[in-house]
C-alpha cells in the first residue's frame, strides 16, 4: 500500500477534497504516515504538493512553467490544448490555475476529461 510523508515529520491533516473527495481530509500519523488505499491518489497528492511548491505553476520539462496560461485562453482552445498533454502534474497544474484565476467550469470540465483519458 503506497504510504506519503509529511514533511513535519508529525500527525497532521491534508485537506484536499478535489483529489480526496470524501475521505479529505488524510490523516497523518504522529510520525508523519499517511496511508493511501489507490495508488492513482497518491501520485496525484505529490502533483498537487510539487504545484504548490512551485508557488502554483507546474511543471514543464526543463523549464519548470506550464505549456500556456489558461487565462489568456477560451474553453474551447483549453480543450484543443490540453488535448496534447500527457503529463498528468502538468494538467492538474493547469486545472489549478484555471480554478484560481477565472474558475470556468468548461475549462475545468476539458481538463478533467484530459485527466480521465490518461487514467483509462
Amino acid at each position: 500500500m503506497p504510504y506519503l510523508k509529511h514533511e513535519s515529520g508529525e500527525a497532521t491533516e491534508l485537506r484536499n477534497s478535489q483529489i480526496l473527495g470524501d475521505d479529505s481530509p488524510l490523516e497523518f500519523d504522529e510520525d508523519g504516515y499517511a496511508f493511501v488505499d489507490d495508488p492513482d491518489v497518491a501520485k496525484k497528492l505529490l502533483a498537487m504538493h510539487r504545484h504548490i511548491e512551485r508557488g502554483g505553476h507546474g511543471p514543464d520539462g526543463e523549464t519548470g512553467t506550464l505549456p500556456f496560461n489558461p487565462e489568456e485562453h477560451t474553453n474551447d482552445e483549453i480543450a484543443e490544448r490540453v488535448a496534447e498533454i500527457d503529463d498528468e502534474a502538468t494538467l492538474i497544474a493547469l486545472r489549478n490555475l484555471e480554478e484560481d484565476q477565472k474558475d470556468r467550469d468548461g475549462a475545468k470540465n476539458a481538463i478533467d476529461s484530459r485527466l480521465d483519458e490518461l487514467e483509462e
